[in-house]
């Protein structure tokens, strides 16, 4: 078989040198069976675990204010539904399918699916999240969903049950371990593995990156993309489908919340460190119809496959 090469750049490659040839632009061919780029993922991962000031997706969305103010009201915006009822028809999931939702949050996914007579598995080990998914639970109806409150790190088949159908994941992976993580997904599927994440850095981690040097002094610790994922698929053997996807603008009234929001989400804490904030904003955030967006757009990609137990 011809060897594919594929030419990767790195956003942030500078924090894993030690894996890279070069900061900016990496050519690597993946070869099944090396775990070269699952080495990539864990180390930057635990390079932003590891920075000062830095706090997980654990335990940012664990913070019932940030539910409520970000991922809630996100959610209720015609544009987000156009992309959930996207990805509806891009995994095409048969009614009566038993469906694993790996992080599923307030249950954008799950609802619709046990609406649609899905037999629905929510994995969120966030106490907040599980609060408004219940809420989301009882106001639409949808029985079938049962709902593990744990990791997926530390969730064992037999938390599970019986082989799923459809496994999704979307915008959850927060696994330093890549690997294992894929390889549980696997071993629960008798289908189609569906996996959403990050194709260009996301509003946040631009901002994180342009900000966190001026605020704190260092270099920003960048989240490994959807070109690393799927490296590191193929040195498993997994041969995944993937498209991109266009993320929605986030839609801010006025500059002043968007400043208090990364006041928190940056770790500030001074005076100073507002005015650097209310001096970028002021230049990034663009306006629209309802408000201001920031200024760029941002990518995911949809992976998938199919498990060779099918």
């Amino acid at each position: 078989m011809q060897e594919l090469r594929h030419e990767i750049v790195l956003y942030g490659a500078k924090i894993v040198k030690e894996f890279c040839q070069s900061a900016t632009d990496t050519v690597i061919s993946p070869r099944p069976g090396s775990r070269y780029w699952q080495n990539v993922w864990r180390e930057m991962k635990r390079t932003r675990m590891a920075t000062p000031g830095f706090e997980s997706a654990g335990s940012y969305w664990n913070n019932k204010k940030n539910v409520t103010d970000l991922y809630v009201r996100s959610r209720t915006r015609r544009t987000w539904q156009e992309k959930v009822d996207e990805q509806f028809r891009t995994m095409n999931i048969p009614k009566g399918a038993r469906v694993l939702d790996i992080g599923g949050g307030t249950g954008t996914h799950a609802i619709p699916l046990a609406l649609s007579g899905c037999d629905v598995t929510v994995i969120e080990p966030s106490a907040a999240m599980r609060e408004e998914l219940q809420k989301n639970i009882s106001s639409s109806g949808a029985a079938t969903i049962t709902v593990i409150p744990q990791r997926w790190e530390d969730v064992s088949q037999g938390d599970l049950g019986d082989p799923f159908d459809v496994v999704i994941a979307s915008y959850s992976l927060s696994m330093v371990e890549i690997g294992e993580a894929v390889e549980k997904m696997q071993a629960c599927c008798r289908g189609t593995v569906n996996l959403f994440w990050f194709l260009t850095p996301p509003s946040w981690a631009r901002i994180s990156r342009d900000l966190w040097p001026r605020l704190h002094g260092r270099e920003y610790p960048a989240e490994p993309l959807a070109d690393c994922l799927w490296q590191a698929l193929y040195e498993m053997g997994i041969y995944a489908n993937i498209a991109p996807e266009r993320k929605n603008d986030t839609v801010y009234p006025d500059t002043d919340e968007v400043v208090q929001e990364y006041f928190h989400r940056l770790d500030c804490s001074t005076g100073a460190q507002k005015e650097i904030l209310k001096e970028y904003f002021t230049q990034a955030l663009k306006p629209c119809d309802n408000g201001f967006v920031l200024d760029g757009a941002s990518y995911g990609a949809h992976l998938w496959w199919r498990t060779r137990t099918e």
